[in-house]
């Protein structure tokens, strides 16, 4: 039966079921949840992805029942990625091997380009998340240094920090190596007013249940990020 003709059902007087008393209760279940004090009117939201890289594209995000609006993973400068044919998509799936192609930090914490994604927004609370994959240690500690001094700062509700994309030709994937991503972590913990921003790791994604196979490396993992 549907939800409202479970509801419409009468709850006899002469019993006190707890299991008729719950169904004359039944709700939609709720999607609300919060990460790192964030609160989310939804759990499932976009991936820093192929059609994250422009405020109109954002904006689609934004108008959806998504619970928050991930940005492109930006570089410090804008960037082209890899040569053409890169994706393939069919009705059942896509695959792609962009290289991120991006418009490049500073257009992702600009204040226009934020209000522009966030302008369809239905309940003018989602949140809006900036993405950064720099080509080296010091390309991220700058482009966080970047934002934390920008002026649109109190727009972003947080940063991830994406150690794992597969797909730019010559660079390794900083998440295989957990002594590197290490490194990059303390040295990240140690900029100046870190604390103003909200950040989160992007491992191994979709791998990492091949990448991270035992229980040492979990134990490992859980130990980088604890400390």
């Amino acid at each position: 039966l549907p939800v409202d003709a479970i509801l419409s059902l009468p709850i006899p007087k002469y019993t006190s079921s707890p299991f008729l008393v719950s169904i004359n209760r039944l709700t939609m279940p709720s999607l609300k949840t919060s990460v790192a004090g964030i609160p989310l009117d939804c759990c499932v939201y976009n991936a820093s992805g192929p059609r994250t890289g422009s405020a109109a594209a954002l904006g689609k995000i934004a108008s959806s029942a998504a619970g928050a609006v991930l940005a492109k993973s930006a570089t410090c400068l804008e960037q082209r990625g890899n040569p053409l044919p890169r994706t393939w998509i069919s009705e059942e799936a896509s695959l792609n091997s962009e290289g991120l192609p991006n418009s490049g930090v500073d257009y992702y914490i600009n204040s226009d380009t934020i209000d522009d994604a966030m302008a369809g927004d239905p309940t003018k609370k989602k949140p809006y998340m900036v993405s950064i994959s720099g080509k080296t240690l010091q390309d991220n500690v700058t482009m966080i240094k970047q934002i934390l001094d920008c002026p649109s700062l109190d727009k972003i509700a947080c940063l991830e920090l994406n150690l794992a994309c597969p797909n730019v030709i010559g660079k390794p994937i900083i998440a295989y190596d957990f002594d590197q991503m290490k490194t990059v972590l303390e040295t990240v913990a140690k900029i100046p007013n870190i604390g103003k921003l909200k950040i989160g790791v992007k491992v191994c994604g979709k791998n990492i249940v091949r990448i991270y196979c035992s229980s040492p490396q979990f134990k490992w993992l859980d130990k980088i990020f604890v400390n």
